[in-house]
C-alpha cells in the first residue's frame, strides 16, 4: 500500500501536554470515562457525573480542555454538560423529527462539533454545527448514497470516519473502509476497517478489523495489529497523550463488554490493561490548563500599549516571534466620539490602536509607535484637528512616519471616513449610536474580526445620533443597501434609526445583553475571549482592536463589582469547551481582582486556569 500522505493531505499539530502527563502505560494522566445511555457519565476513579435533568447520555465525548462533555440525549438532541455541575446543560443541536444522531466529537479547540446523523430512509452522513446555537448545521460528507459514520478529529481539525455501502433503505452493508473527510470528499486510508480514532497529533489512526484493534501510520501507510487473541474489541478512543487508547473488550461468554486500555501506536501487542468500573462507550476527559491574562498599564495609555505589546512584535528584531504591524491607529484619549470605528480599522490595517491627548503626542505612545513600525510606516489619526491637533500630527511625522487623517465634519461623518478606509463596499455595515460607547465598541470588535487581513469578508461601523439618522449616514446607508451590503443594527437606538432598511437587529435590554447578542452571532470559534468594563471606554477601545485581530469577542462587565456580569458569565460558560485564553483589559481598579479569577474558572476544565499579567504573547 502506498504511503497515505501521498494522497491525503493531513495537517499535524502536537497535542498540548497536561502538567501531570506521563507516557508510561501504567500512568493515567487523563480521566477515563464511559457513557452507556443512562443519565450519568462514569469515571474510572469511581466518580459519577449525573445530569440533574435526567437526560440520557449516549456517546459522550469531551472538549479539548475537559470542561464540557457533548452527548446525544433520548430525543436525538446534542447537548453539552459541564464537568463539575450537573445542572449546567446547554443544547448544542436541536432534535429533528425522524433523525438519529450518534458519536458527537469536538473539532479542534472550537465550539464546532461533528457527528453522524441518519434521516429516515436515507444513509448516515456526517454533519457539523457552525456554532453552539442549536440551529445552524450542515452536512460535510458527499451525498453519494454511501453511509458515513463514527467520526473523530485530531488537534488540527482533521476528521476521520467510516464509509460503507447502503442496502437501499439507508442501512450500512458490505465491507467498511475508513478515511479522511475533507470538503465533501472521502479519501480512503484502509479497507475492511471500521470505527476509526485519530491520534491528537494526526500521525496514527486506530481502527477495528475482524474484531481486533489495528493502527495505520499516516506517514508510511504501515498497518499493525495491536490486540492479542482471545477477545474482540470495538469503540477505540485515543488518549490525549497520543500513545494509547481505550476500547471495549468482549471476552467470549461474558455478559457485556468491559473497558480496557491498549497501546495504540507502533506494532506492540499484548499491552491490554482493564479499567474496572467502566461500562459503555469509552472517552478520555483531557486535563489541559487554560490561561487568564490581565492586560493592563498604569493608565489608559499604558493599557493600550500593553495590549499592543501582547501581540505585535518589534519591527526590527528577528528574534521576536510576534507578528509585525502594518500600521498604527491613533485616537484621542479624552473622549470616544471620533474613535468608535477605530477598533475595526486597526484590525483591518493589521496594527494596534493607541491613545494620546488631543494636543500632544503621549511619550509612551510615541515609544510604542517606534517599536512596532519602521520609518515611513502609516499612522492613522482619527478625527479632525479638534480631535487630534496638528501638533500631534507634526510630532508623528517628526518621528519619520506617514500620517493619514480620517475625519469628517462630526463624529458621524468621521465614522464614514473610517469605514471607507476599511472598505468602500463592505459586505456588512454595523450601525450603532455614536452618542454612547458600549454598543459601538462591541460592534467594532465584531466588524474588525470580519475585516482582518486574510479573511474573505469585510465589515465596518457607522454611527447614528441615538434613534435619529444623520443625513450623511442616511446617504451612506442608501448607497450600501443598494450595493448589496448587509445592514446590522447594534442596540435599540440604532435599530430605531435604521428601521426603514432591511436589517438584522441585535438589541438587548442593556449594553451587556446587546454585546452578548453580537458575540453569539459573530464569534464562537473559540480560542480567546476578551473582557472589559462596560462603564468606560478607553480600555475597551484598545482591547476591542486586539480582540478583533485575534478573532475573539469582547465581553462587557461592571468592572467595579466583585463578580462577572451574568451575560459575560453565560458566554464564557457556553464557549468554555472551545476557549483556552481569557484576556482582561485594565488594572484591578478598572476590572476588580475577583473577576479574572471567576472568568478563568468558567472557561476551564478540571485543571483550572493559570493567571498572568502582561508579558504573554496572545495569538
Amino acid at each position: 500500500m502506498a504511503p497515505v500522505l501521498a494522497t491525503v493531505a493531513v495537517a499535524f499539530a502536537v497535542a498540548p501536554t497536561p502538567a501531570t502527563a506521563s507516557t508510561g502505560l501504567n500512568a493515567n494522566p487523563f480521566a477515563p470515562t464511559a457513557s452507556n445511555g443512562s443519565s450519568s457519565i462514569t469515571f474510572a476513579d469511581g466518580r459519577v457525573l449525573t445530569s440533574s435533568a435526567g437526560e440520557k447520555i449516549n456517546y459522550a465525548s469531551w472538549s479539548p480542555d475537559g470542561s464540557r462533555a457533548a452527548f446525544v440525549n433520548q430525543e436525538g438532541a446534542i447537548l453539552t454538560l459541564r464537568h463539575d455541575d450537573p445542572d449546567d446543560v446547554h443544547k448544542a443541536v436541536w432534535p429533528e423529527t425522524d433523525t438519529q444522531r450518534r458519536d458527537p466529537q469536538w473539532i479542534r479547540r472550537t465550539d464546532e462539533l461533528v457527528w453522524a446523523a441518519k434521516p429516515l430512509g436515507r444513509p448516515w452522513r456526517l454533519e457539523h454545527t457552525l456554532n453552539l446555537n442549536g440551529i445552524e448545521t450542515d452536512a460535510i460528507t458527499p451525498d453519494d448514497g454511501w453511509n458515513y459514520t463514527n467520526p473523530d478529529s485530531d488537534n488540527a481539525g482533521t476528521i476521520v470516519a467510516q464509509r460503507q455501502q447502503s442496502d437501499g433503505s439507508g442501512k450500512p452493508t458490505g465491507v467498511p473502509a475508513i478515511g479522511v473527510v475533507t470538503s465533501q470528499r472521502f479519501e480512503e486510508i484502509a479497507t475492511n476497517a471500521s470505527n476509526p480514532t485519530i491520534s491528537p497529533d494526526g500521525r496514527w489512526v486506530a481502527f477495528v478489523r475482524d474484531g481486533h484493534l489495528w493502527n495505520i501510520n499516516l506517514y508510511s501507510g504501515l498497518e499493525n495489529r495491536v490486540t492479542p487473541d482471545g477477545a474482540s474489541y470495538d469503540n477505540p478512543h485515543f488518549a490525549p497523550g497520543g500513545d494509547f487508547a481505550m476500547a471495549n473488550q468482549r471476552v467470549e461468554g461474558s455478559a457485556s463488554p468491559s473497558v480496557v486500555r491498549v497501546y495504540a501506536v507502533g506494532g506492540m501487542q499484548d499491552k491490554v490493561y482493564p479499567l474496572d468500573g467502566l461500562s459503555g462507550v469509552p472517552a478520555y476527559q483531557p486535563q489541559l490548563r487554560d490561561r487568564t491574562v490581565r492586560v493592563a498599564g498604569q493608565d489608559r495609555f499604558g493599557t493600550a500599549v500593553a495590549a499592543s505589546q501582547s501581540h505585535w512584535g518589534k519591527y526590527d528584531d528577528p528574534a521576536d516571534v510576534r507578528p509585525r504591524a502594518g500600521a498604527v491607529v491613533l485616537s484621542r484619549s479624552d473622549t470616544y466620539a471620533d474613535a468608535l470605528g477605530g477598533s475595526a480599522l486597526a484590525a483591518a490595517k493589521k496594527g494596534p490602536l493607541l491613545l494620546t491627548p488631543p494636543t500632544a503626542l503621549q511619550p509612551q505612545t510615541a515609544d510604542e509607535i517606534r517599536r512596532v513600525l519602521p520609518a515611513g510606516g502609516t499612522v492613522y489619526l482619527l478625527g479632525s484637528e479638534g480631535a487630534l491637533s496638528n501638533t500631534v500630527r507634526t510630532a508623528v511625522e517628526g518621528l519619520g512616519f506617514t500620517v493619514v487623517r480620517l475625519a469628517g465634519a462630526d463624529r458621524f461623518a468621521t465614522s464614514i471616513a473610517i469605514a471607507n478606509a476599511i472598505d468602500p463596499t463592505p459586505e456588512q455595515v454595523l450601525v450603532a449610536t455614536g452618542m454612547n460607547f458600549p454598543d459601538a465598541l462591541a460592534a467594532g470588535a465584531a466588524a474588525g474580526s470580519r475585516s482582518r487581513p486574510g479573511t474573505d469578508t469585510s465589515a465596518v461601523v457607522v454611527l447614528t445620533n441615538d434613534d435619529k439618522l444623520p443625513s450623511g449616514t442616511r446617504t451612506y446607508l442608501d448607497a450600501r443597501a443598494a450595493g448589496g451590503s448587509q445592514l446590522i443594527a447594534v442596540g435599540k437606538q440604532a435599530a430605531t434609526a435604521i428601521d426603514p432598511y432591511l436589517t438584522i437587529n441585535f438589541a438587548g435590554q442593556d449594553r451587556f445583553e446587546t454585546a452578548h447578542a453580537v458575540n453569539v452571532h459573530f464569534f464562537g470559534r473559540g480560542g480567546t475571549v476578551g473582557l472589559a468594563t462596560g462603564m468606560n471606554w478607553p480600555d475597551a477601545l484598545a482591547g476591542g482592536a486586539l480582540m478583533a485581530t485575534l478573532n475573539g469577542p469582547l465581553m462587557l462587565t461592571v468592572g467595579t463589582q466583585d463578580t462577572l456580569h451574568p451575560k459575560a458569565k453565560e458566554y464564557a460558560d457556553l464557549l468554555s469547551g472551545a476557549v483556552d485564553t481569557a484576556v482582561v483589559f485594565g488594572s484591578a481598579g478598572v476590572v476588580s481582582e475577583p473577576q479574572p479569577v471567576e472568568l478563568g474558572s468558567w472557561i476551564s476544565g478540571p485543571m483550572g486556569s493559570s493567571m498572568a499579567t502582561n508579558g504573554t504573547y496572545l495569538k
